[in-house]
């Protein structure tokens, strides 16, 4: 992720820093338009001006990248996520873990929270910033509204991905927020042919967004006969390109883990680490080292990558025309800023991408 300085701001991201300090509100953009960023600059400005302020991130792996990369931004923030800062209000007003409705201990009993809160009169000063606040339940935001706190909501609902989440328009409605949503618009993430191919799988409410003006190679759809033969020139891109970030986003952490060993018979122990988590051994990410990452789809959003490598296009076997399917490609092609690569093992090229046109998707064997 590239975080400009307050002065490179364009001007529709300058209208978020200039928001009003009290109140809720609402925020949208299309991917790549900085909403991370902006998150983290409006998070910013809040503690600057005095504000108690925590900054939700998706995931643990996003929440120690904003750490490491913007200490100057964030070491006046609480960064944390959602479970987190839950768990810690309850602990804090209850002594007491939140009250909870599976074993696993991430699903709440949101109206005993709320019954709670209300009988025990607990209010509190702090502001929200929600980083991907589609993300979140709807009843989150009705504790935050029981609550009194400020709320500074980024979403975009194109990119929600399963049923316990949110819309705009339930975000607004929960937090009271009269206002518009500010849009952001402007793709800084991606290239152009990057961009195009992401934009065939969504259908949507950005499918008038400009255009990125940067220009750069076409996506490749590679058939190899192997795993090892794909890590190879894995291998080779890195050597020609190695002041790169290079992301290698697999299905599985069984994958995860194979490719790690494979990479570090390839002589590349030391520029590579691996994301799983709960996993003690690959739990923590230096971003300041080892540029090539390999993270999971479940950890992939908010990240991005000068070059995404997504090694294993035959585990995609779900219904290619269904609503996640297509998002979650969507999500992958946008994690990429300059290449994109996919790559098969089958015979015959997966289904997900066999409708894409030649002029957005150029196949080789390897």
């Amino acid at each position: 992720m590239k975080i400009p300085s307050l002065l490179n701001l364009e001007i529709e991201q300058q209208t978020v820093i200039d928001l009003p300090f009290h109140g809720s509100h609402v925020i949208t953009g299309a991917p790549g338009a900085g909403k991370t960023v902006m998150a983290v600059y409006r998070a910013w400005a809040l503690a600057t001006a005095g504000r108690d302020v925590a900054l939700f991130t998706r995931s643990n792996l996003l929440h120690q990248y904003l750490a490491q990369m913007t200490p100057d931004l964030t070491e006046a923030l609480h960064v944390t996520t959602y479970h987190r800062w839950i768990r810690a209000l309850w602990r804090r007003r209850f002594q007491t873990d939140p009250p909870q409705t599976d074993e696993g201990g991430w699903s709440y009993d949101w109206i005993e929270m709320q019954r709670d809160c209300i009988l025990q009169k607990v209010r509190s000063t702090a502001h929200l910033v929600v980083d991907e606040g589609q993300n979140l339940p709807v009843s989150f935001y009705q504790l935050c509204r029981v609550l009194g706190v400020g709320v500074t909501v980024f979403a975009d609902e194109n990119q929600r991905i399963g049923d316990d989440q949110s819309t705009v328009s339930e975000i607004r409605r929960e937090l009271a927020v009269q206002a518009d949503p500010l849009v952001l618009r402007e793709n800084h993430r991606n290239s152009r042919e990057i961009a195009m191919l992401a934009s065939e799988f969504r259908k949507g409410a950005w499918d008038e967004a400009p255009l990125p003006a940067r220009v750069g190679r076409t996506p490749t759809l590679l058939k190899v006969p192997s795993l090892d033969n794909l890590l190879t020139g894995v291998s080779r891109y890195f050597n020609a390109y190695p002041e790169r970030s290079i992301g290698i986003i697999c299905r599985s952490t069984h994958l995860l883990r194979d490719i790690q060993s494979k990479l570090t018979h390839l002589e590349l122990a030391k520029h590579t680490q691996a994301y799983v988590h709960d996993d003690p051994y690959r739990d923590t990410v230096d971003f300041s080292t080892r540029p090539i990452r390999i993270v999971s789809t479940a950890s992939m959003k908010g990240l991005e990558f000068d070059s995404v490598f997504v090694p294993d296009l035959d585990a995609y076997t779900e219904d290619p025309t269904s609503v996640d399917a297509r998002l979650r490609f969507f999500v992958l092609c946008t994690r990429a800023r300059e290449d994109l690569h996919f790559a098969h093992r089958g015979p015959q090229e997966p289904a997900i991408l066999s409708s894409i046109p030649e002029s957005l998707l150029v196949r080789h064997t390897g």
